[in-house]
């Protein structure tokens, strides 16, 4: 479906591959970091927190790129035969 760009669909399936890796290592590590801190060390804590928020809003960022990308993929590929069967345009005789 998409052979009119094949560069593009490779980078709109890396792109969705690296989110969804970058979602689950961020959370893993976060988590980790969460679960491996001192009671009183509220700074890990904090930035533990702040690092599950990060992964998941840059992944699902990344993910909808990516969808963004096959969506404009698809716009071209409807497009195209109604694009072809417009007639050029006549010019104006000078009578």
């Amino acid at each position: 479906m998409y052979s009119r760009y094949p560069a593009l669909k490779m980078v709109a399936s890396l792109l969705k591959t690296i989110s969804i890796l970058f979602i689950l290592a961020g959370l893993g590590i976060s988590f980790w970091f969460l679960f491996q801190a001192d009671p009183g060390n509220t700074t890990i804590r904090i930035l533990s927190i702040g690092g599950i928020f990060f992964s998941i809003i840059f992944g699902v960022i990344l993910y909808a790129l990516s969808d963004f990308f096959r969506c404009i993929m698809d716009i071209e590929a409807n497009t195209r035969p109604k694009a072809k069967k417009i007639p050029p345009p006549e010019e104006a005789s000078a009578d």
